[in-house]
This record gives structure tokens, C-alpha cells and sequence, in this order.
């Protein structure tokens, strides 16, 4: 427990945006995909709960964004506008330093 501790204190920007991706994209196609599955009828209990778990993901996700994609250097937020980025410019907005 302690090493994965460890390897998830010392996850660099890219990699945290990696992860984030995952999971916040995981989660949108798990959440659209329990939704075009109960479409049109009463949807059994175990569909709403995968539902669930996708919008989990969702907030998750953004969650973590917000929490761990920052600068290594200056600790800005690398979120543009408040939502997730595709990828990662080459240098801080707020300080300029490379990546």
C-alpha cells in the first residue's frame, strides 16, 4: 500500500492527465451507454447502477483534475477554463516554465 502511495505522490502532470482521461471517459461511455440501453422501457436495477457508476467516473474524474493537473513548479491549475485538456501545452501559463 505504501508503494503505490508512493508512485501515485510522484505522478508527473502528463500522467495524471493519462489517468484522468481514463477515467472521465470511462465513465461519459459507461453513463451513455446505460442510457441508450434503458431507452424506451423501465430499466432493471443493475442498468441504473452502472449508470451510476459512469457519472461516478464523471465527477471523479473532473475531481481529480482539479485536484492533481497542475504545474510541478508553480502548482497553477494546467485546466483550461475549468475543464479537462486534451493535452498539456509545452509551458506554464501562469509562470512559463517548460513542462
Amino acid at each position: 500500500m505504501k508503494n503505490l502511495w508512493e508512485k501515485w505522490r510522484r505522478m508527473d502532470c502528463r500522467q495524471t492527465l493519462q489517468m484522468v482521461q481514463g477515467i472521465f471517459f470511462g465513465g461519459l461511455g459507461l453513463a451513455l451507454l446505460c442510457v441508450l440501453l434503458a431507452s424506451g422501457q423501465e430499466p432493471p436495477e443493475w442498468l441504473i447502477a452502472m449508470g451510476g457508476l459512469g457519472i461516478l467516473g464523471l465527477i471523479l474524474g473532473i475531481l481529480l483534475a482539479c485536484r492533481r493537473l497542475r504545474c510541478p513548479h508553480c502548482g497553477a491549475s494546467l485546466m483550461l477554463g475549468g475543464r479537462i485538456p486534451s493535452q498539456l501545452p509545452n509551458f506554464c501559463p501562469e509562470c512559463g516554465k517548460p513542462l
